[in-house]
């Protein structure tokens, strides 16, 4: 590891700035890295050798450092947009949207009709679901460069989520034929290729990105697991897990630093697990009144489980009934979590929490789920968060009245799906960039949730997916009843309704196609990939009855 220093006293030598800006020009990127590395061990103090490592760590994974220099490009040149540009990237690269748009936001107050910078905003947005507002943004940088590569790369991504398919081919086409040397271009493709069913292009599409040496990290993994599902999908079994291997060690390595730094999801979930084993059940036994509140919801119900436990087909044949409105993994009961259930003084507040404290999280809470545009006054609103088993304290102390919706599906299947799909990056998806950590993560979250239904007085019923999509009417049915309406013909109606919703989950190709069995026991093809997880496993097939 190369000593940076932490502060900049000296100018650099003119010769070798015009030395490292010719190196750069003629893409003689390794000398270019160690020249820049020498500058700055030396002290001095300019952008361009600065930008260069930062870059060369943001490309490591080693984002603290990146983030650092970034940082002090901006204290650098306060008034530089592109300065404040460049800790926004970074930051958004090491997975910190929110600290990202404030620093999106610090460049566009000193430049507001910057399409790049319009465009680097968007792509946060657009990564946070906020689709609308993301798309008004691209579109505003269209109209100030129409040829701006992000801005029609970032609306026929949004095309792609809501389900354009047609739109998303034609601005794709678009692309390619202008830009046909960009992997991102290439890579959008194959992504509109596999929501098409097309999955031989897809193949040939993330082959011709894999096999370009100016392809990210990130970029190279995103590729390897898109080319995973469509090898799946082919029937190519062995290739397919080949590929997620690849894909998911490249996620690894390039996070592990981050992960490093912070509590990880095994060890979140057997903290609290561990506590709830030890306390007294008596103070989780009664909860402060819930009254209505502005913005509150008629019927409050959270859907919870584990990530590609069945949730989004569930969400969905709920968002059809008119009466229901739906939000899809927004980060409603964050804030609430880390004031709680981050430290044993938190959990005992928790548990002893009165009127004045529930109501204050409770207002915050309705807060959030608006300010992600949605009106629940009315409505039985669910809020889905299928991570958000570790929530149910939250649950039972804030919403005593609400209803939970436990998903629940064949253990092989979740953690076979966990780790051949893509997610962005958060403590928990980063489990699913190892087999056996994700393996472990499963195991967790389900031994939680034991502890927590033994201690806590919760109003849950269990949804199984393997009977949703066998007999749909009949489980809907009783899902129906238990949330207290009736069932209507829309509800069936899965593919008309995600047609008309953003559905940004790894699901959102199968939701598109309507109610089907193709994942039901899709671990008996990967059985023997699968066999080192199986001992972890086993107690929760049981558990379940599978």
């Amino acid at each position: 590891m190369t000593d940076i220093p932490g502060q900049f006293t000296a100018k650099p030598d003119p010769g070798r700035l015009s030395a490292l800006a010719a190196l750069v020009n003629a893409r003689r990127f390794d000398e270019a890295l160690r020249l820049a590395e020498t500058l700055l061990r030396e002290g001095a103090v300019h952008p361009l050798p600065m930008r260069i490592v930062a870059a060369a760590r943001r490309q490591a994974g080693r984002f603290g450092e990146a983030l650092d220099l970034y940082q002090q490009l901006t204290e650098l040149s306060p008034n530089a947009p592109q300065a404040w540009a460049a800790l926004a990237d970074g930051l958004s690269a090491a997975r910190r949207p929110e600290e990202a748009i404030t620093a999106w936001d610090r460049a566009l107050a000193l430049a507001p009709n910057d399409s790049g910078l319009l465009c680097g905003k968007a792509a946060v947005l657009q990564g946070l679901s906020w689709l609308d507002t993301a798309q008004s943004l691209f579109e505003q940088a269209l109209a100030a460069e129409p040829a701006r590569f992000e801005a029609q790369f970032g609306l026929a991504g949004i095309a792609l989520d809501m389900g354009e398919l047609e739109r998303a081919k034609a601005l794709s086409a678009d692309l390619l034929a202008r830009h046909a040397g960009r992997p991102a271009a290439v890579w959008l493709a194959a992504r509109i290729a596999h929501a098409r069913g097309d999955f031989a292009a897809v193949v040939e599409l993330t082959r011709s990105v894999l096999a370009r040496a100016d392809v990210s990290s990130d970029q190279r993994a995103e590729a390897l697991l898109l080319q995973s599902l469509a090898l799946d999908a082919s029937g190519r079994v062995d290739e397919a897990f080949a590929a997620a291997v690849k894909g998911k060690a490249m996620q690894h390595a390039l996070y592990a630093e981050r992960a490093a730094g912070r509590e990880s999801e095994v060890g979140k979930m057997r903290r609290l697990a561990a506590w709830f084993s030890a306390a007294d059940p008596a103070p989780w036994r009664s909860a402060p009144d819930e009254v209505v509140m502005t913005g509150s919801a008629r019927t409050h119900v959270f859907l919870f489980g584990f990530p590609r436990s069945g949730t989004t087909l569930l969400e969905q044949a709920l968002a059809g009934h008119p009466e229901v409105l739906a939000l899809e993994e927004a980060p409603t009961l964050a804030e609430t979590y880390a004031e709680f259930l981050t430290t044993a003084e938190g959990l005992t507040r928790l548990s002893t929490l009165d009127e004045a404290g529930a109501r204050l999280w409770r207002s915050r809470y309705w807060s959030e789920v608006t300010a992600q545009g949605r009106v629940p006054a009315g409505k039985l609103f669910v809020d889905k968060a299928p991570a958000g088993t570790l929530y149910l304290p939250l649950v039972a102390k804030l919403f005593p009245n609400a209803k939970v919706l436990f998903a629940v599906r064949d253990p092989r299947d979740v953690v076979l799906s966990c780790f051949r799909n893509n997610f962005q990056l958060n403590a928990m998806t980063y489990a699913f960039t190892d087999l056996m950590e994700a393996a472990a993560c499963y195991e967790a979250c389900m031994a939680m949730s034991e502890v927590y239904r033994r201690v806590l007085p919760l109003n849950l019923h269990e949804v199984r997916h393997e009977a949703l999509v066998e007999n749909f009417d009949r489980e809907l049915a009783t899902i129906a009843a238990f949330l207290g309406i009736e069932v209507t013909p829309e509800m069936a109606d899965i593919a008309g309704t995600s047609a008309r919703r953003a559905v940004r989950t790894p699901s959102a190709v199968q939701v598109r196609q309507g109610l089907n069995q193709k994942g039901v026991a899709r671990w008996r093809a990967y059985e023997k990939h699968l066999a080192p997880v199986a001992p972890v496993l086993a107690p929760w097939v049981e558990r379940w009855g599978y």
